[in-house]
């Protein structure tokens, strides 16, 4: 490394320059700005039970399909920053943004290997820059790490191409395993590298030489099965209960009804205006089309042949990750998020990078210049750093302190009102200052807490279940903090309002 490093001085003050930038636009103010909602307190009270009561979960979060539930490999990642910065959410949400940071860095390390440092560094620094990534880099939530797993599996298959040692394919099958639990649409990437195995198989048919062929791609496998395995006994355990509801989803009306508009055109309309101008373009309608044909043109030359059959293999992954990508997330019949993509994200970037290595040097450098300043101007003006801060971490923070303050360390109640929201959040903080609300279907107390996060709230008589079964109630005291309002009801037995 010192020996690279002095070798390549310029490019390596640009890739710490780089790193450093793209860590500032994922780390400053996070516990400010990362998000800490339901979703979020649910995940730190299962760290917390890893960490506090040693109960290791066998899956994990649920997905948007009904008794669908992805592996456990998130909850074990976020225990680790949580059990070192003792079960600070905001620790967790940190790890993401290194993840993040070291996405870009798999971006500039294939880059660069493939088609040259300068198209790499284009297409690294636009990957670190982009709105969406950032945002997705700044909170705790499992879908995120995975555009870093792809590419990690990505790399396993090019060190053992590389190398010719294809024990390297067991970094590829242990990254996979990591990808499709972090989103089930991850599930896309096993014919992706299904394909790539299949290609490694006839270049051997065909005497390619290499070592531990059959060894690596049986151990790849292995690793693959063994860290989804939690998630299988989980399956046997509980009658199939994942199985059965992904049978149901593949097989259901939702993912095979018409939408009225052509596969082709659905393709289409999923690459630009969901994954090149959402992720790359910023929304921007005139850049949007430019940037989706530029990311194209490289595979226009594996059709025509105009690469070198040795220097193929890049555009050819990269297509199938592409192509594959958009054609199965296309059979998808729901609403398509941002975080959908994160599987396949990276891909538009390295393709725009080997379309600026077929641009001579001196013009490959002017192109490259040109996409910084126009992209980069673009996406900057949509940074989300620009927008005010959530504080959602500290309101909750605050908010439980208080609650605590108000019961006199008597023994509560707690409910939540939101049409957004579920009060794991709540939980997690009470949990963690010492005063866990007692569960009103096991003991009623007597006081109960609301916290209201609508506009507009009528806590007594509310049919919510937290509520009503405490029973009849009256409003004791209401109070507001950090824009939401918190009611302490109290009994009122003979309903009389007071």
């Amino acid at each position: 490394m010192t020996k690279w490093i002095k070798k390549h001085q310029t490019e390596a003050f640009f890739l710490i320059a780089l790193l450093i930038l793209a860590s500032f636009l994922r780390f400053w103010r996070l516990p400010e700005y990362m998000t800490f909602l339901g979703d979020e307190g649910r995940d730190a009270l299962i760290v917390k039970k890893i960490l506090v009561d040693h109960d290791f979960p066998l899956i994990g979060p649920p997905t948007s399909v009904g008794n669908m539930y992805l592996g456990p490999l998130y909850y074990y990642m976020m225990a680790v920053p949580m059990a070192i910065f003792w079960m600070n959410p905001a620790a967790a949400a940190g790890l993401n943004a290194l993840i993040g940071v070291g996405t870009v860095f798999l971006i500039y390390y294939l880059g660069r290997r493939w088609f040259g440092s300068i198209a790499a560094a284009a297409a690294a620094t636009l990957y670190a820059i982009s709105p969406v990534t950032i945002i997705y880099s700044r909170s705790s939530w499992n879908p995120n790490p995975a555009p870093f797993f792809a590419l990690l599996a990505l790399l396993g298959f090019d060190r053992a191409r590389q190398k010719r040692d294809f024990r390297w394919l067991v970094l590829s099958g242990a990254a996979l395993a990591f990808a499709v639990q972090m989103h089930y649409l991850a599930l896309i990437l096993l014919p992706v590298f299904t394909l790539y195995w299949l290609n490694e198989l006839v270049e051997k048919l065909r005497g390619m030489e290499g070592d531990y062929f059959w060894r690596g791609s049986i151990l790849a496998i292995a690793a693959f099965l063994l860290l989804m395995s939690p998630l299988v006994i989980f399956d046997f355990r509980h009658r199939f209960i994942n199985y059965r509801a992904m049978s149901a989803f593949f097989s259901s009306t939702q993912t095979s009804s018409d939408l009225g508009i052509s596969s082709a055109q659905r393709v289409w309309a999923l690459y630009q205006n969901d994954l090149v101008s959402r992720y790359m373009a910023g929304g921007n309608k005139m850049l949007t089309p430019v940037l989706a044909i530029l990311i194209l043109l490289p595979l226009s030359l594996i059709i025509g042949s105009k690469i070198k059959r040795d220097k193929k293999w890049p555009y050819k992954a990269l297509g199938a990750w592409m192509v594959v990508g958009m054609v199965g997330l296309s059979a998808y019949r729901q609403a398509i998020y941002d975080h959908y993509l994160g599987f396949v994200n990276p891909a538009p970037y390295l393709l725009l990078a080997a379309t600026l290595s077929c641009l001579k040097k001196y013009w490959q450098l002017g192109a490259a210049l040109v996409l910084l300043l126009i992209v980069g101007f673009v996406n900057l003006q949509k940074s989300p750093l620009f927008t005010a801060p959530n504080n959602q971490l500290h309101r909750t923070q605050q908010v439980s302190q208080f609650i605590i303050r108000e019961s006199e360390n008597q023994p509560f109640n707690f409910a939540l009102l939101s049409q957004n929201n579920y009060d794991a959040a709540y939980q997690f903080y009470l949990w963690l200052y010492g005063h866990k609300p007692l569960q009103v279907h096991e003991t009623v107390t007597d006081q109960l807490f609301v916290v209201c996060e609508d506009p507009v709230c009528h806590p007594v008589g509310n049919p919510k279940d937290e509520i009503a079964a405490f029973g009849m109630t009256k409003i004791d005291k209401t109070f507001e903090i950090f824009g939401v309002k918190v009611y302490k009801l109290i009994h009122n037995p003979t309903g009389t309002p007071g």
